[in-house]
């Protein structure tokens, strides 16, 4: 019985919205290329410690520091169009049908200084493209500004989107929200959205009283349609309300939410079920699956498991992140079973 049930969890059409494409390397290519950078990983141990989180850590900020040991990977043109690719048919083993995969500019390029912003995203689109041509899945790219960087790194970046809004279809605000603020960001998010860029913003995922405000700044300055997270607002009954009413879609990522203390104690803690039964449109994600060893079907698993969500439960939630989905209609319509609607 529970083989079944997991095949059936496999099998479900799905939406991710929420992918880090830098941090979804495969353990095999992570192994692989480390040696080629003097990395050395003599037992399965050693690439444990170096390149996945597998319990709590302290903060979001301990997390984002093991980042690093990845990011030293993404050297060269030919890297990056393999980590795309292999990405996307990862995606697509797990029953994903529409894939957002989104990245910093800024994270790539950091010590990889002889490639430029155009040179990596056309790696990336390349091994994208591949993959699509061999199965039916839908890709599109959400382009990330760093906000733990100068604000002119921050319009070097907006400008970069917005002249390839060909194969961008979002802007996205991330990395550390805890004493960064959003709002000096909002006149790149207002350029963006009237370049047609679609707009999502990390908020609301740091484990602080505060957080429920931050999703706030978002929508309010940010023009954000759809947040990263956001899972803080079930302490605040008025934020849900705000939310709700704006039909905000929240992009919930259960293992990296427990793993990086969003929540404390048990993957039971996590309010994924408050808020979907309170009317806010959720939809489920994986966030880093290189780093935190995880793929959309296990957190499926998670969340029948530990919050009782149901086959019926997963089809609404995927309907709302297709209808959410940046993707054109046209190219959703190619591969996803059933008939979408804009929101």
């Amino acid at each position: 019985m529970t083989n079944d049930k997991n095949a059936s969890l496999r099998t479900l059409p799905k939406v991710e919205l929420h992918r880090h494409l830098e941090l979804s390397l495969r353990p095999s290519t992570i192994k692989e290329l480390a040696p080629l950078f003097d990395i050395k990983l003599p037992d399965e141990q050693s690439f444990f410690d170096r390149f996945v989180i597998r319990e709590p850590m302290r903060n979001l900020g301990d997390v984002l520091n093991k980042f690093l040991d990845t990011q030293l990977l993404l050297a060269s043109p030919e890297i990056l169009e393999r980590v795309a690719y292999e990405a996307c048919l990862d995606a697509y083993d797990e029953g994903v049908r529409v894939l957002e995969l989104r990245y910093a500019p800024t994270f790539v390029r950091h010590r990889h200084e002889h490639m430029d912003f155009q040179t990596i995203h056309s790696a990336f689109i390349k091994g994208a493209r591949r993959a699509e041509a061999e199965c039916p899945i839908a890709v599109g790219f959400i382009c990330i500004i760093q906000r733990i960087l100068p604000v002119q790194d921050a319009e070097y970046v907006t400008d970069f989107a917005i002249e390839n809004k060909d194969t961008f279809i979002a802007l996205d605000l991330a990395d550390n929200e805890d004493g960064f603020d959003s709002k000096p960001f909002a006149p790149f998010f207002a350029r963006a959205k009237s370049a047609g860029l679609g707009i999502t913003v990390h908020a609301g995922e740091v484990n602080l009283p505060t957080a429920s405000g931050y999703v706030k700044d978002a929508i309010d300055y940010l023009g954000a349609t759809r947040i990263g997270h956001g899972l803080q607002i079930y302490r605040d009954p008025k934020m849900i309300e705000y939310v709700r009413e704006r039909n905000v879609v929240l992009e919930l990522c259960p293992t990296s939410n427990f793993l990086t203390q969003a929540v404390h104690g048990k993957l039971s803690n996590l309010p994924f079920r408050q808020l979907f039964d309170a009317g806010v449109q959720v939809t489920f994600n994986t966030d880093d699956p290189g780093i935190f060893a995880t793929d959309l079907v296990r957190e499926y698993k998670i969340l029948q498991r530990e919050l009782g969500f149901t086959p019926d439960e997963f089809a609404q939630c995927n309907e709302t992140a297709v209808k959410a989905s940046f993707i054109s209609r046209e190219k959703i319509a190619k591969v996803w079973p059933r008939h979408t609607h804009r929101r």
